[in-house]
């Protein structure tokens, strides 16, 4: 303000009051920072090597029960095939992993569809593998020089 007595201006109150409004206009997120919870759901699944399965990871909101399961779709003319289902759960950080068995009657190339959703609301994600032999080429899976 101006007083006119001693020809001096005054600036505390102007600071005071434009200090006020920037802080009641700025965006919220600039007045309270805060983390973002994890709402969607992530998968990636690989077969495992050595073994008749499927391993899967991924993330998900923390702390949450999820369902993983496996489906398989062998050919156009039959129905898909539930292989299997697991209740799973996140951990601290939201990151889950897990090995899924299939089930021992499949056959090279059948399209296995892994989904992993949430309990309960079934927000969810999926990921497809096709089935291949449960383990890497040895020596005697080879054919032989003789027999080419």
């Amino acid at each position: 303000m101006y007083d006119a007595a001693t020809m001096n201006v005054d600036t505390r109150f102007p600071i005071a009051f434009f200090a006020a409004v920037a802080a009641l206009c700025a965006p919220v997120a600039a007045q309270t920072p805060s983390t973002a919870p994890v709402t969607g759901i992530t998968v990636s699944a690989t077969r495992a090597v050595g073994a008749e399965a499927v391993r899967i990871t991924g993330t998900a909101a923390a702390a949450r029960p999820l369902e993983a399961a496996i489906y398989a779709r062998f050919s156009q003319d039959l129905p898909t095939v539930l292989l299997s289902r697991r209740i799973i759960s996140t951990d601290a950080t939201g990151r889950y992993d897990t090995t899924l068995p299939t089930a021992p009657a499949y056959f090279r190339g059948a399209i296995l569809t892994i989904v992993v959703r949430t309990i309960p609301d079934g927000a969810g994600a999926s990921a497809t593998v096709s089935v291949a032999a449960p383990n890497v080429p040895a020596p005697p899976d080879d054919i032989p020089a003789s027999v080419r």
